[in-house]
């Protein structure tokens, strides 16, 4: 008999619950953001991707690292992700929330709404309710699914 099909791609990312907090996994990218890529430095992103589903996430890195040098928001979100996570690079939350930020500056949601998330859970970073109310906020503008979430559960109007 042919072999079993591959697992499905894991989901844009999730949550391990623990007593103290939330942790952000390092899972990253999504599907359709991929489907929507043409050009060879968009297959650059699609090897990335593919390394990332086959657990090869020094390799992932690898291939965006070059496209979020030049830009590439998704390639960004998704190098700060693995870079939060260590996964395929050092864990270095500094580098996290600088890729995170750029890519949230281009109005990449899923950057703007793991940063609100961090920024209100102080992981990896100093708790800031005010940081965490601006992206936050700008994850929701741009129909983020759970930015609802994390402005309800922090309160984050009162900021």
């Amino acid at each position: 008999p042919p072999p079993p099909p591959p697992p499905p791609p894991p989901p844009l990312f999730f949550f391990t619950h623990t007593p103290q907090y939330e942790i952000l996994s390092g899972l990253v990218g999504s599907e359709m953001c991929i489907r929507d890529r043409v050009g060879s430095a968009h297959a650059d992103f699609n090897d990335g991707w593919d390394a990332y589903t086959n657990g090869d996430f020094k390799t992932a890195s690898k291939e965006w690292k070059p496209l979020a040098e030049k830009g590439d928001a998704k390639a960004q979100s998704n190098l700060g992700i693995l870079y939060f996570n260590g996964k395929g690079v050092l864990k270095d939350y500094s580098q996290a929330v600088k890729w995170l930020k750029l890519a949230a500056e281009q109005n990449e949601p899923e950057a703007q709404y793991i940063l609100g998330k961090i920024y209100a859970e102080g992981d990896g970073v100093i708790k800031s309710f005010k940081n965490a109310k601006y992206w936050t906020k700008l994850a929701y503008e741009n129909n983020f699914n759970g930015a609802k979430v994390i402005w309800d559960e922090y309160e984050l109007w009162k900021y």
